[in-house]
């Protein structure tokens, strides 16, 4: 008897985990958290300021040499209609040329934003609808033949758009898209070892991996099931 009654325990435990899962897809806030090794900083460019708006991609001083990883996550409120995103660069390097300066090189920069407009289409898909201003904050420094020629500065704090944020396949292991300053003259640092160095617009492109994090009423319902068996095993 005491085993049948084990076994409704666990039975009704998932039942009850099931509930709040159903409970949760009507309205949740979910958390997806970046792939460790997944994608990041993918492409990405620089151009002085006087190049005039939309002539940037074409009058590249600088661009990214490689594909740079990063850390952090973005949490999607399907009842406030929001993407909250949160993103860490750890180091990145853009080769180019321009007074003096052959190399940019990043470190430690933070990429947020709050309240992108976004909708959630179905079949794992996500999209934000309106560029959104976000903040970025870190180091930059102009270097020459390896050699640091100016910095390292603080971006602290900077303004910027966000916008072209997408995701697919978010039930599992989702790709994500986003860009930094697309767009827009405002995400701007000073290149060039004359001077303050010369007014220069950044655009910075990520896509990256995500999972999303475990909803609480799975992990109690499986922490049950595992403590439900461990008795099993015991008492046989």
């Amino acid at each position: 008897m005491r085993f049948h009654s084990l076994l409704y325990t666990i039975f009704a435990a998932v039942l009850t985990s099931i509930a709040l899962l159903c409970g949760s897809a009507v309205a949740a806030t979910t958390t997806h958290y970046i792939v460790a090794n997944g994608l990041g900083l993918d492409d990405g460019y620089a151009c002085l300021s006087s190049a005039g708006p939309g002539l940037c991609s074409a009058s590249q001083t600088f661009d990214v040499a490689s594909t740079f990883g990063i850390t952090g996550s973005f949490t999607f409120d399907d009842g406030a209609g929001t993407i909250d995103v949160d993103i860490t660069l750890a180091t990145a390097s853009m080769p180019g040329t321009h007074d003096g300066v052959d190399e940019i090189v990043f470190t430690n920069v933070n990429y947020t934003v709050a309240g992108m407009s976004a909708f959630s289409p179905g079949a794992g898909q996500l999209f934000g609808v309106s560029a959104t201003a976000g903040s970025i904050t870190g180091f930059y420094e102009q270097k020459s033949g390896g050699a640091n020629v100016v910095g390292p500065d603080a971006i602290d704090p900077m303004s910027s758009i966000f916008s072209a944020f997408s995701c697919s396949g978010l039930g599992g292991v989702g790709l994500c898209g986003l860009t930094v300053g697309a767009g827009s003259r405002d995400f701007n640092l000073d290149v060039g070892t004359t001077g303050s160095g010369d007014p220069s617009d950044f655009v910075h492109t990520f896509n990256f991996n995500v999972v999303p994090e475990p909803t609480t009423g799975a992990l109690f319902g499986l922490g049950i099931l595992a403590l439900g068996i461990r008795r099993i095993g015991r008492r046989r």
